[in-house]
């Protein structure tokens, strides 16, 4: 009997202690069950303030980009002009807006800063663009999310990056650009009509590169030569004057879109006033034109020519030439222009069938790069660019040119004295058969996408 009295007393102690240990282990599993939910809970909250933070950026990305490939900034700029101009468009198309709520894009020469733009819902973003290379652009964007309230608010960010390139033709960056030397006389003046660094010169020359008289310059003076100088003497140069650039290459035009219009062969020596519409020259024509001449649409010269144009010309289209045969000399390849010369762009073309192909062929006027060219008075307006192997302007010349002036040939450019040269880049794309032609300014490389 005691022995069973016993043997349930010890029982009773053992169940008594086994439930306390039960307990003590559920209590244990309790607190181990109670952090983790806890720090499951804390690393749910930690990933969704990441990929709030990272969406914000990403947003950040897209908005930019689309500012960036948007703002007017020219896809033929390259360098430190390129970071410059960019700067100037991005302040301009966002300063002043409800995105920055008051603040204002900043630039302090290498980076271009965007300062907080707010999405909601605790999400931002800022942006910086810096200039990694010479032809790059790269965009890092910061996307913040704010987590939690009060005292215990916590601000997480990621950042993301991209790189952007520059799709068009460097040379059509500049006003001037020439492979021979620029020399400009005695009161000329070079002025962007927008933008003052459209009137730009580069010149790949050696030796003295860049010779002025006096006047004004309103764009940089560029020289790639590492032993070129420059001669400015009076002329005063609001840009930056440049030295040992890298090079400018020219573009290779392909002439064929335009070559295939001129239909109508006219190979007259001594064409008559009047009116030709879409001509072909044929080779060693070598037609003197009288006054009084309009001339619609193509003409295209065949080389060798030697064109005399005598007063009064009023020309609406694009000239464009062959490449001289090798061996030609440059006398064999010249156009001559006396008096009272106009050139108006492919658009301003009559909108009928003949010119309804030309009229697409916008942004163009002279696409000679074999032969060489002169203007002795009196040139009007020039609406596109002009592709020449040298130029030679004198006496009382006024024009805007909507384009660049791209010089070939190492004779270079030469204005004499009296010249009032206002040139306008903005806004202007590559016109056909140059590299860049219906291409974006700046494209982004997909490559150099990052996340941090």
């Amino acid at each position: 009997m005691m022995h069973a009295k016993r043997n349930r007393r010890r029982n009773a102690g053992m169940a008594a202690f086994s439930a306390i240990l039960f307990l003590s282990v559920l209590a244990a599993l309790a607190v181990v069950l109670f952090s983790t939910g806890s720090m499951n809970l804390a690393q749910a909250s930690n990933q969704r303030a990441a990929h709030e933070a990272r969406m914000a950026g990403e947003s950040g990305v897209s908005f930019l980009t689309n500012r960036v490939q948007n703002c007017g900034v020219l896809g033929s700029l390259r360098g430190p002009a390129l970071l410059n101009s960019l700067a100037a468009k991005m302040a301009s198309h966002l300063n002043a807006t409800a995105n920055l709520g008051g603040a204002s894009v900043s630039y302090d020469g290498s980076t271009i800063s965007i300062p907080r733009i707010g999405l909601g819902d605790g999400r931002s973003f800022t942006g910086a663009i810096t200039l990694p290379a010479y032809d790059r652009l790269r965009l890092t964007v910061t996307g913040q999310f704010v987590a939690g309230t009060g005292g215990s608010a916590a601000t997480v960010q990621r950042q993301v990056a991209l790189d952007f390139y520059p799709t068009w033709d460097q040379a059509i960056g500049f006003g001037l650009c020439s492979n021979g030397p620029v020399e400009m006389g005695m009161n000329t003046d070079l002025s962007g009509v927008t933008d003052p660094s459209d009137g730009s010169i580069y010149s790949a020359t050696a030796g003295t590169a860049v010779t002025c008289g006096s006047g004004h310059i309103s764009g940089d003076v560029s020289v790639s030569d590492p032993l070129a100088t420059m001669s400015l003497g009076g002329t005063t140069v609001d840009g930056v004057i440049r030295y040992n650039v890298p090079p400018v290459t020219m573009p290779t035009i392909n002439r064929t879109p335009y070559k295939s219009l001129a239909t109508t062969v006219m190979n007259s020596p001594n064409p008559p006033a009047g009116t030709y519409k879409n001509i072909r020259i044929p080779a060693n024509t070598n037609p003197t034109f009288g006054s009084s001449v309009t001339i619609q649409g193509v003409m295209h010269v065949e080389a060798p020519n030697k064109i005399y144009f005598n007063n009064n010309v009023d020309f609406t289209g694009i000239m464009v030439a062959d490449d001289p045969p090798m061996g030609s000399p440059d006398s064999d390849n010249y156009i001559y222009f006396k008096n009272n010369m106009t050139f108006k762009g492919a658009e301003a073309l009559p909108d009928t069938p003949e010119f309804a192909a030309v009229r697409k062929l916008k942004g163009a006027s002279i696409l000679c790069p074999g032969f060489e060219m002169e203007f002795k008075n009196n040139m009007d307006s020039v609406a596109g660019i002009m592709a020449l192997k040298t130029l030679t302007a004198k006496n009382n010349l006024a024009s805007t040119v909507l384009g660049s002036l791209l010089i070939y040939g190492s004779g270079g450019l030469d204005f004499k004295n009296n010249t009032d040269l206002n040139i306008s880049l903005s806004g202007s794309s590559p016109p056909p058969g140059f590299v860049g032609y219906g291409k974006p300014p700046l494209e982004p490389e997909p490559d150099t996408y990052t996340e941090k």
